[in-house]
């Protein structure tokens, strides 16, 4: 699924590694990308390469990388997000974890900012809207190139974000049991390069 970007102009306002130690629980799915053999739906903008799903996105674009294996309302993910350069970092890009997502309209984000910081939005019948807002945190690594290790649970109506095993944020919304995936997007005016790597999906803590 391709998208128009949709969360930079919440970023501009508010902006002017190895696997996590969490999602320890009963495993339901890893990946470190050696294969392109795996329950992922590549496109013009996704690619499996080098032990990594590597995201190129033209200026101005949005992206999503569905995962197949199954639809949850909880769980325990846990990824690698490699920052890119940033040309313009008052309206940078950014990049995360996508889930409870029916269609372009109706998604649930969290999002990390090459900057230090993270955020999460709720896209309801097209309208988007803060459900976390922009928080920084000095666990963010932030140099181009720098790996940082991001983790989202979900339980119940309960989502809580981490930057390598540190708490970001939290908030709540209505479980669906709907399509999860990674997210990117590009800066308004640079094509930009993201990579997801050691992907781990295991049921919520109890």
């Amino acid at each position: 699924m391709e998208f128009r970007t949709i969360a930079a102009a919440l970023v501009s306002l508010a902006i002017a590694a190895s696997p996590a130690l969490a999602c320890k629980g009963e495993e339901i799915f890893q990946d470190d990308f050696s294969s392109a053999d795996g329950p992922w739906q590549e496109g013009p903008w996704f690619k499996i390469t080098g032990g990594a799903v590597e995201a190129k996105l033209e200026a101005g674009k949005g992206a999503f990388f569905p995962y197949l294996g199954g639809n949850f309302k909880e769980f325990d993910a846990c990824v690698d997000i490699t920052n890119p350069a940033v040309k313009n970092p008052e309206a940078p890009p950014v990049a995360g974890f996508g889930f409870w997502i029916k269609d372009y309209s109706n998604m649930t984000l969290v999002l990390s900012v090459p900057l230090g910081a993270m955020f999460a939005i709720r896209a309801t019948n097209g309208r988007v809207l803060t459900a976390s807002p922009v928080r920084k945190h000095d666990a963010i690594k932030t140099a181009p190139g720098a790996t940082n290790t991001y983790r989202v649970t979900v339980k119940g109506g309960n989502v809580t974000y981490y930057a390598n095993d540190q708490r970001v944020g939290a908030f709540k919304g209505t479980p669906d049991d709907t399509v999860m995936g990674f997210y990117a997007e590009s800066e308004r005016d640079q094509a930009n390069t993201w990579k997801f790597s050691n992907f781990k999906l295991t049921e919520p803590p109890k």
